[in-house]
């Protein structure tokens, strides 16, 4: 099954913005990455080392702020690191920029605005194809649309294993209702297919989609090879592939 749009492409928007819009728009998922490799970000440093926010050279000796699991926090504003209130202090954190930063990071999986409504995971694959260019088709300058093309489908092999856990941990969290298995490809950006996972939950906002993401992403990680790596979508009436899981498709888990 092949979905394809042509939507208007607001090349004007913050990253921040762009970010948002990618989540439910596949056409801004080039833009993303375009604008990310050009713009300034935010890191997280250690208190003290740059409590006046200069713009100092960053370099890899600095004192960077990680998660438990080692994925490295950044932000496209640094009022987005007190998004929904998740840290109350004051932080330290250094400017850089996006391709630079992403030179020093190579081999780390980056959470971009972690803490806001809709946030951007880069793997390490993922990092690497934006930096030797090859994520993007050639994308004009004066091009005011961008055409994605993306393929759905089942699968040839399920991910026995995976799957099983997915249905222990899911029978845990009553908001999940039910979940889908799809494979998936978008000439665009991926070298291979992967694994999209869409779920359908009874959630209130992004923050709690998020949990449910994190919980996924970290069961998945022992199940994959080395430069393999999912997608993760709420799924929804009207919303991005519906029409296929809906239509064209059994969830692997219900309720």
């Amino acid at each position: 099954m092949t979905q394809s749009t042509d939507t208007a492409i607001n090349k004007n928007l913050s990253l921040a913005d762009i970010i948002e819009k990618a989540g439910t728009i596949k056409e801004y998922r080039a833009l993303f990455y375009e604008k990310f490799l050009k713009s300034d970000i935010y890191v997280l440093v250690k208190k003290g080392y740059n409590d006046n926010h200069q713009a100092n050279s960053f370099n890899a000796n600095a004192p960077i702020i990680t998660f438990e699991n080692q994925q490295i926090p950044i932000f496209t504003d640094p009022k987005h690191i007190y998004d929904q209130g998740a840290i109350q202090e004051e932080m330290s954190y250094m400017k850089v920029n996006g391709r630079a930063f992403l030179e020093l990071a190579m081999g780390h999986n980056i959470l971009v605005n972690p803490f806001s409504k809709v946030y951007k995971e880069l793997v390490p694959n993922e990092i690497a194809d934006m930096l030797n260019g090859s994520i993007f088709n050639v994308i004009k300058d004066n091009v005011a649309h961008i055409q994605m093309e993306v393929q759905i489908g089942k699968p040839e092999v399920e991910p026995q294993a995976l799957l099983a856990d997915l249905k222990t941990t899911f029978s845990s969290i009553p908001i999940i209702s039910s979940a889908y298995l799809g494979w998936m490809f978008n000439a665009r950006i991926d070298q291979k297919p992967h694994y999209l996972f869409a779920i359908e939950c009874d959630i209130k906002n992004g923050a709690e989609f998020k949990e449910i993401a994190d919980v996924i992403s970290n069961l998945c990680k022992p199940h994959l090879k080395k430069h393999e790596y999912i997608d993760i979508i709420r799924l929804e009436k009207n919303g991005n592939f519906s029409d296929y899981f809906y239509n064209h498709d059994q969830p692997f888990y219900t309720k």
